[in-house]
């Protein structure tokens, strides 16, 4: 079969087990960023106004502590992270042997994440390695072990590999990641206000953006008197152990998860990474008579993703709401709140996409509010059909 078949083919039996340990670092993913949207949006930040002469400034009086299932619950995707490379590697040499490894041997077999091409070179001739033929410089598997080594990139400090070791070799013997509460942005509703800000919105923030919050820091200044309506967006962060930048945690995890699935486990297994993508979402709650079956119905959007759209989808809904308020012939507010309850997460995303597109465009707005209505109405109609005579209102 096509390494570029959709069912994940190129994946052998003796790989499957990966599949399964991928679905619980994604689970684990979902809750902690589930853990985390609530955290962020309850409330995080409280606030102090403080006169600065002919000014008021904005400063932090305290910040919630942060929940401290969030590092523990990032240990554990990561930890799961490293495992799914190791037990691929484990059972990607006794594939290659042909017979299961003896208790020394298993020992010396795990995945390296070098910075230099001299110490991948110490780490493959150990001796009791070099008795491992699978291992052997020069060797299939060697080569693919080689390409994913961190000082394949001009920055080995950032490769996620090295990332992916930093993180657990300190989450497994010294505490679980180091994870804070920062300041993401500040922005003014109107972007056009005589307000100044600490840290202004920056789109697409990478590692190392972003500030401490602490109580008395400074945020935003406005002059006496004004009232200037803005936005405060705190991240919780994680603290990269051997360099000590700071990245977002959904971010981070995103970055990690995705090179472990997509990148790392396919050229373990086949020497290259342009196959089928493993699918991250599969239901291991539930025993499965046949993983390769249950693998072809996955879902393939994962939790870093799946979030971000629940929260879009969470303001899309109030925004929708909010702009139907304007159709006269519209259903009650009650209805309308039903009906966009209903719809899944990307169906809003759609509608929010649609009326962003023609917003320019008068007539073809009202006319997308207009269906939108309809389709208010229609929902309106078939629960009527089913809790009136003959119906159900379960």
């Amino acid at each position: 079969m096509s390494l570029h078949d959709a069912d994940g083919s190129w994946l052998p039996d003796h790989q499957l087990h990966v599949v399964e340990t991928l679905a619980h670092v994604d689970h684990t993913i979902e809750r902690l960023l589930r853990l985390t949207h609530d955290y962020t949006e309850r409330g995080t930040i409280t606030f102090a106004e403080v006169r600065n002469g002919d000014r008021v400034d904005v400063v932090v009086r305290e910040v919630a502590p942060l929940p401290q299932a969030i590092p523990r619950l990032v240990a554990d995707a990561l930890t799961q992270l490293r495992a799914a490379l190791e037990h691929t590697l484990y059972a990607e040499v006794e594939a290659t042997l042909g017979r299961s490894l003896t208790e020394e041997e298993a020992k010396t077999v795990e995945m390296p994440a070098t910075c230099g091409v001299s110490a991948l070179t110490q780490w493959l001739g150990n001796p009791r390695r070099r008795r491992l033929p699978a291992l052997n410089a020069g060797t299939p598997l060697a080569q693919r072990i080689e390409r994913l080594q961190p000082f394949q990139r001009r920055t080995p400090d950032e490769h996620p590999l090295r990332l992916l070791a930093v993180y657990t070799n300190v989450a497994k013997h010294r505490a679980p990641a180091v994870a804070a509460t920062r300041l993401g942005a500040v922005h003014p509703d109107d972007p056009h206000s005589d307000l100044t800000v600490v840290l202004p919105l920056k789109h697409g923030p990478q590692p190392g953006d972003g500030l401490p919050l602490r109580e008395g820091d400074i945020l935003a200044s406005a002059p006496r008197g004004a009232r200037i309506p803005f936005s405060v967006w705190p991240t919780v962060s994680l603290q990269r152990p051997h360099t000590g930048v700071w990245a977002i945690a959904a971010d981070e995890l995103k970055l990690l998860e995705e090179w472990v699935r997509t990148v790392a486990i396919p050229v373990l297994v086949t020497g290259r990474h342009d196959v089928s993508p493993l699918p991250p979402q599969l239901d291991i709650t539930v025993g499965h008579r046949d993983v390769r079956d249950a693998l072809a119905t996955a879902g393939r959007t994962p939790a870093v993703v799946r979030s971000r759209d629940r929260i879009a989808a969470i303001t899309g809904r109030d925004g929708l709401a909010d702009f139907l308020a304007f159709f006269a012939e519209r259903p009650e507010t009650e209805t309308v709140r039903a009906w966009l309850d209903s719809l899944d997460d990307i169906q809003v995303i759609e509608h929010v996409l649609h009326l962003r597109t023609v917003s320019g465009r008068p007539r073809e707005l009202i006319d997308a509010g207009s269906e939108l209505v309809n389709e208010a109405r229609r929902y309106k109609e078939r629960i009527g059909e089913q809790s009136g005579p003959g119906g159900s209102d379960a």
